[in-house]
């Protein structure tokens, strides 16, 4: 009995614990291997960035700052004494009307220090003028433009004696014939609009400006007021006759190319709700040009202004903004309608029949779903991935003998971008409406629409890819 027990015993084959123990632990470091190298690979990698697209447009329409060139006639004065003017700055006058007394003693002026003190020689009215100037001038006001400060004074100093002159005017009457020898009346030449101011441009022409001349620091504008002493023969007032003028806008030479496929030019001035058009001419001055609008209208609504801000509206283009960098050329093969099957009871999706060979070399036909990206129904084309179809294969075209070998496909390429909605680069086609410097806009009636994520850098990626 013993013996047997023995032998049974003997049967028992131990296991080298030592060599199960480097088993495991081999089997344990290759994991941890593979997960450092993971983690190292992937710390390695660029992460992919992702964009939300959003509706936007691109404004083409060109801001300049333009000058306004009028028919301006200087009427001096016959004799030397103090000015009065009975006609408000912008002011359209008749034919032989009184604008201004030159008097030689100045005793119209002293009219006004006989009022008596405490005595307002202004209305509320006038008041509420000359508090309205301060607001606008107020609200429009910016460091980098301190310098219409002055502008700006002279107006208010032109305002506040336009009102005195009103009271002149009464006192000149009121005085009669005993002022007749020593006060000048001064009557308009002819019919038109009447200012009082000076500022070296009543001569130019567009051919004759300089660059220069639109740089408003240098601006200076002298007003004509009422009470200064003028000479025989300064210039005292000056009238403008008609409603013809000329706005020269100054604009770059890359601006005057985008114009001269237009014959007509819509604009605007001043951020006014009025668009005006007319023609328009090109002229060379140095570095840039001068682009002038001529018109015969408005031009008692500017005529106290030399500059003026000008837009000409051109395209507005508006759809989806998305970054040039997230778009791609993708290389497609144009397949006629004709070699497409529409999908049967089971499937909905558009096949083809491709005849290819084996690894025996015996031909085979098969179904393929291929990745349609566009169809033109115009032209009947589909436009298929080349993934699609193998390089060796041979179209058939349904309930025919033709067939069309795939090497023969005509190849065309499609602008698109890659979606990242599902996590996977998916390639989607866009149609362009305008490309700007750093973002293109493009029409939301393909297949991108607003809010949907894609891949900021198209070239970092490939299709199908799986982006996280």
């Amino acid at each position: 009995m013993s013996g047997q027990k023995q032998k049974k015993k003997n049967n028992v084959v131990r296991m080298n614990k030592s060599f199960r123990v480097n088993s495991a632990l081999i089997i344990f470091g290759v994991i941890l291997l593979y997960v450092l190298a993971s983690i190292f690979l992937s710390l390695r990698k660029e992460p992919i960035t992702t964009y939300k697209v959003n509706s936007s447009n691109i404004n083409n329409n060109i801001n300049c700052e333009a000058i306004a060139l009028r028919d301006e006639k200087e009427i001096t004065s016959g004799k030397s004494g103090y000015v009065c003017y009975y006609i408000r700055d912008g002011e359209r006058v008749a034919k032989n009307a009184a604008v201004c007394t030159v008097d030689e003693t100045g005793s119209l002026l002293q009219s006004i220090s006989l009022v008596p003190e405490g005595t307002s020689i202004f209305s509320a009215s006038d008041y509420l003028q000359i508090r309205s100037t301060i607001d606008t001038f107020k609200a429009g006001y910016s460091d980098t433009t301190f310098y219409n400060i002055y502008n700006f004074r002279n107006t208010i100093e032109s305002k506040v004696l336009e009102m005195s002159n009103q009271i002149l005017m009464k006192e000149y009457r009121t005085q009669g014939t005993s002022v007749q020898s020593t006060v000048l009346n001064m009557n308009a030449p002819e019919s038109g609009i009447i200012t009082y101011y000076l500022d070296g441009f009543e001569k130019k022409v567009p051919e004759t400006l300089k660059e220069e001349d639109f740089d408003q620091a240098k601006y200076e504008k002298k007003i004509l007021k009422a009470g200064d002493i003028v000479e025989a023969g300064n210039t005292i007032y000056k009238i403008i006759s008609n409603e013809d003028w000329t706005v020269c806008c100054r604009i770059t030479i890359d601006q005057a190319n985008r114009l001269l496929n237009e014959n007509r030019l819509l604009y605007t001035i001043n951020n006014s709700d009025i668009q005006m058009a007319s023609n328009y001419d090109l002229i060379r001055m140095g570095d840039s040009y001068v682009l002038t609008l001529p018109m015969n209208r408005y031009m008692i609504d500017y005529v106290e202004e030399r500059f003026l801000n000008v837009e000409i509206i051109l395209d507005d283009y508006a759809g989806l903004k998305v970054p040039n960098t997230a778009i791609l050329d993708k290389e497609v093969y144009i397949v006629p309608k004709d070699y497409m099957t529409a999908g049967g009871n089971e499937s909905t999706v558009d096949k083809l029949y491709i005849r290819s060979f084996d690894e025996n070399g015996e031909p085979t036909v098969s179904e393929v779903n291929p990745d349609i990206y566009k169809y033109d129904r115009e032209n009947s084309l589909y436009y298929i991935g080349p993934e699609s179809l193998p390089d060796d294969g041979v179209l058939i075209k349904p309930d025919s003998t033709d067939t069309l070998a795939v090497s023969t496909l005509d190849r065309g390429k499609l602008k698109g971008v890659y979606l990242a909605n599902k996590g996977v680069a998916d390639f989607t086609e866009i149609s362009i409406v305008k490309i700007g410097d750093e973002f293109t806009i493009v029409s939301d009636k393909d297949g991108l629409r607003e809010f949907d994520n894609i891949v900021m850098d198209a070239e970092g990626v490939i299709e199908n890819q799986i982006l996280y």
